[in-house]
């Protein structure tokens, strides 16, 4: 039964389009609803379109939005980023800098320090170094003084039994060893002296005669002369031995002592081991520092040789003027 009857409703549902299509509907109401339901589908139609618009303009301004929201975003992180870059390189570049500063003082407190850079005990030995310098360019000053202090200096008129009576007084004052003893006084050096000079050479007098007492005087420089280059020797000896009075507020030991300070420091002496291992830590500068007063003071003593080896030419040059003149 169900099934005819499912059958002719579906054969009357395919014939309805066909006769709707065929026939005039003139049912004024059916028209007034038709035309209403038309007028409000056009209408929604229309509303709907104008929400679609409405909607395309906002996804539109979104999308737009979004767009300066992304554009703003990457020129912040660009920004951001190049800021970041520049803050970086310009704190290396600080870094770098003090780190070349710091690397520059320690460069130059390992080179030119006090303890690296200056030579060993730097202060010790310019001390060292002036005493003695100014000791040694002293000899020749004292050496001068001394010889015009003595009694045959040339020019003198000392009287034969003075000078007599002053070498009889202490005949152990005749010993050359006293030239060389650091503990003898500078008196006894230059009794030594005198003693080897022997007796101041007689001088005229006012009551000889013109020609006599010409030819005495000529004899008596004559003499002088030649005793002058020993006594001068003599008295550098002596001057090496002595020491420094001639500045005030100075206590400058012999030119002696200074040297035998320096052989104790530079020659092998107590002080030469701790001043030959300081030169392992002293830097290049400091070793040239060291370099220049080696030859400073090898000029210095050269200088003494020199001087030495004049005045022993000096004292030959007379021995040989004095065999070769006779008594004249």
């Amino acid at each position: 039964m169900k099934k005819p009857i499912l059958l002719a409703a579906a054969l009357a549902a395919l014939a309805s389009p066909v006769a709707a299509q065929s026939c005039l509907v003139v049912d004024e109401l059916w028209v007034a609803g038709h035309t209403k339901a038309t007028g409000a589908l056009e209408t929604r139609v229309a509303t709907m379109g104008t929400n679609v618009a409405t909607q395309r303009s906002l996804t539109l301004e979104m999308l737009l939005s979004a767009m300066k929201v992304q554009t703003a975003q990457v020129s912040t992180n660009g920004e951001r980023e190049v800021n970041l870059v520049s803050n970086t390189q310009q704190a290396v570049a600080a870094t770098l800098s003090q780190v070349a500063q710091r690397q520059a003082l320690v460069d130059a407190r390992e080179q030119y320090s006090i303890e690296t850079g200056q030579g060993v005990n730097a202060c010790g030995s310019i001390d060292l170094m002036n005493s003695t310098n100014r000791s040694m360019g002293n000899v020749a000053m004292t050496g001068r003084e001394s010889y015009r202090e003595l009694d045959v200096a040339p020019g003198k008129n000392v009287p034969i039994p003075e000078a007599t009576r002053a070498r009889l007084k202490d005949p152990t004052k005749a010993d050359a060893a006293i030239l060389f003893d650091p503990s003898a006084s500078d008196d006894d050096r230059k009794i030594v002296i005198q003693d080897m000079a022997g007796l101041p050479i007689p001088k005229p007098t006012a009551a000889m005669p013109g020609a006599e007492a010409d030819l005495m005087m000529l004899r008596a420089r004559r003499v002088e002369a030649l005793r002058s280059p020993a006594l001068v020797s003599l008295s550098a000896v002596r001057a090496m031995s002595s020491t420094d009075d001639h500045q005030i507020g100075t206590s400058a030991a012999s030119p002696l002592a200074q040297l035998e300070a320096l052989i104790a420091q530079y020659g092998g002496g107590p002080q030469y081991e701790a001043w030959s291992a300081g030169l392992a830590g002293q830097s290049e500068h400091g070793l040239l520092i060291e370099l220049t007063r080696m030859r400073s003071m090898s000029l210095a003593l050269r200088q003494q040789l020199i001087e030495q080896q004049a005045r022993t030419a000096a004292v030959l040059g007379t021995m040989l003027a004095t065999q070769a003149s006779g008594n004249l």
